[in-house]
């Protein structure tokens, strides 16, 4: 049987994710309306993602690519009012398709992509909006910017005029994911660092941390999560 052929409740999936980012908003004394929910549909074909769209998703995290640009008129001619984001891995000759056509960028890590982001954006004459993809678990296999390399970007991001840092994206390493007391750590030790380096340096009133994947978004919100990045919790198995 092929992933297009399962039987997948996408709009069921989707509420359970909802009531579990309103459990997990509440231990940490949160409303969990507050929490972004940014539904990942890469490898999803178009009938799940217009599921996850009738149940309510607003927001769809995408990897540019081949596979987005297929997808996503059919997406936007569904449903002209959903937001496209890019969340994983960005190469520079992708750079000026996302910015045309999505409406934010989680994923930049380096001075020459955010370059090419502002350079782009100026093109459209817009503003466009980003976050600085961050890993401050001091894990060698780094997975984004330590905090003496964001705080240099968030410093080249005020220098640039049509771009716009609106927050950061953190990946918990694999090796975190075994251990939820190291996983909890890593996500607070985020957070704190996110409130008391960062966030201050933000002019945007809306910023936002976005951090938790389907496996770890609980105890992400829980210590301090504002947007999640949740696949196939609501989508089920992605097709090969």
């Amino acid at each position: 049987m092929s992933y297009n052929s399962l039987e997948v409740d996408v709009a069921a999936n989707y509420n359970n994710v909802l009531q579990r980012v309103e459990n997990s908003a509440k231990i940490s004394s949160r409303d969990g309306s507050n929490i972004t929910v940014v539904g990942v549909s890469k490898r999803i074909e178009l009938s799940r993602i217009k599921s996850a769209i009738d149940a309510g998703l607003k927001i769809v995290g995408e990897v540019a690519g081949t596979e987005l640009k297929k997808k996503l008129p059919d997406i936007i001619r569904y449903s002209p009012s959903t937001e496209i984001q890019i969340v994983g891995h960005l190469q520079s000759n992708k750079i000026k398709y996302s910015v045309e056509n999505c409406q934010l960028i989680q994923s930049i890590q380096s001075e020459k992509i955010l370059i090419l982001v502002n350079k782009f954006a100026q093109k459209q004459d817009k503003i466009y909006p980003i976050f600085l993809q961050v890993d401050f678990s001091n894990i060698l296999k780094q997975k984004g910017l330590n905090l003496e390399e964001t705080l240099k970007m968030l410093k080249l991001s005020d220098s640039l005029a049509n771009v716009e840092t609106r927050g950061i994206m953190t990946i918990a390493p694999l090796e975190l994911e075994k251990d939820e007391h190291n996983l909890r750590k890593f996500f607070a030790k985020t957070h704190k660092i996110f409130q008391e380096k960062i966030r201050p340096k933000l002019s945007n009133t809306d910023v936002q941390l976005s951090m938790g994947m389907s496996n770890d978004f609980e105890i992400a919100i829980q210590e301090g999560s504002t947007m999640v990045r949740v696949g196939t919790a609501i989508f089920g198995p992605r097709m090969n």
